[in-house]
């Protein structure tokens, strides 16, 4: 879907797309596209849905800190059952995305 690094849905929210989560989606809809013929788009139309979410206040996702990241943040894309990983800079306006990770898989990502 060619995704581009800064971007945003609000005016005053810009969204930061990393060179991992970056990589990840590329390799998701990649996938999807070759796997799922009857909806070959599902993932791009989530994960774009995901980022409206992510940007429109209050904060969307739940909490999910880790030692590293004690504000990190995730919200499930449901219908593909993945988890977008980010975190929320409000002194700057920045929410930037880590990452995207598959729900089944062991251990999570890391970040």
């Amino acid at each position: 879907m060619g995704w581009s690094s800064p971007t945003s849905f609000l005016p005053n929210v810009k969204l930061h797309l990393g060179k991992r989560l970056l990589r990840q989606v590329e390799r998701h809809e990649a996938w999807w596209a070759q796997n799922r013929p009857s909806a070959p788009d599902l993932f791009a139309r989530e994960f774009r849905d995901t980022l409206e979410l992510i940007s429109a206040p209050p904060g969307a996702g739940v909490a999910w800190p880790t030692q590293r990241r004690p504000t990190l943040r995730r919200i499930l894309m449901p219908k593909t059952r993945n988890h977008v990983y980010f975190r929320v800079d409000s002194t700057r306006g920045v929410i930037y995305l880590l990452g995207v990770w598959r729900t089944p898989q062991m251990g999570g990502p890391q970040l």
